[in-house]
């Protein structure tokens, strides 16, 4: 009767090794046996050291949502490298100048290029007459470069009598210092401009004035979108601390010649 006992256990056991054998070798349900003999009906991570008689499954993992969740709200994002601006934007100026200038020679009520020596004055906040910005600037500059391109003769009023060298930095031929500057221009007519800034749009206007009256020879308007080149122009926006000296604009016949 022992001995009968003896045999069948062992041919119990024999089958549960057979089967774990077969199982072992599918390869899907019994995908792998720790060093402590257990099988488990799934796939178990191939450091895992025994600490219970049951491992989850990965679709029984507990979530870790809300953990993920406030990492995420508190992580700190670090300040990435300055995007640089889109050429198109610039491109973009230079165009809507281009139209302005275009509009202030179309409208004029006679050419003027073969009349006129003109001077373009710095483009000035509507509201601030006395202020102004990188915009107000560059758009007067690129001005310049349209008149001079169409033909008509513009007088650069920042030009210094002589080249200024300074060792170190350059040869300067421009200034803004009265001092070093000239108090009577050879010009007949100025173009004056303002613009003004409402819900993300720029409006810019206008005018050639005659020096001799004021008269309004011609005008134009443009409207474009402050894009980020344009905010970027918009922030040294400021007054002068004081006004600036007062410069006369004449023929050269009109000027009396010194003795």
């Amino acid at each position: 009767m022992r001995y009968a006992s003896s045999v069948f256990l062992a041919m119990v056991f024999g089958f549960i090794a057979l089967g774990a054998a077969g199982n072992a070798a599918a390869g899907d349900e019994y995908s792998m046996t720790t060093g402590y003999g257990y099988n488990y009906p799934h796939q178990v991570p191939g450091d895992y050291v025994y600490r219970t008689g049951r491992v989850l499954a990965p679709r029984e993992e507990p979530s870790t949502w809300w953990t993920d969740l406030q990492s995420l709200l508190t992580r700190k994002t670090l300040p990435g490298p300055p995007q640089p601006v889109p050429a198109e934007e610039a491109a973009e100026l230079k165009l809507k100048v281009r139209e302005l200038t275009q509009q202030l020679m179309d409208h004029a009520r006679e050419p003027f290029g073969d009349q006129y020596r003109i001077i373009v004055s710095t483009f000035v906040n509507l509201n601030q007459l006395y202020k102004t910005s990188g915009l107000g600037r560059v758009m007067a500059e690129q001005m310049i470069s349209e008149f001079q391109r169409a033909g008509i003769e513009v007088v650069e009023v920042r030009m210094t009598p002589s080249i200024q060298i300074t060792e170190g930095y350059g040869e300067y031929g421009l200034s803004r210092d009265m001092a070093q500057l000239s108090y009577v221009q050879d010009a007949q007519a100025v173009v004056v401009g303002t613009y003004t800034i409402s819900d993300g749009q720029v409006m810019v206007n206008a005018r050639l004035l005659q020096q001799s009256d004021g008269s309004v020879l011609s005008s134009g308007s443009i409207v474009f979108v402050a894009n980020r080149l344009v905010q970027g122009f918009m922030q040294d926006e400021a007054m002068p601390p004081r006004r600036g000296t007062v410069v006369e604009l004449h023929n050269f016949a009109e000027i009396t010649p010194k003795e």
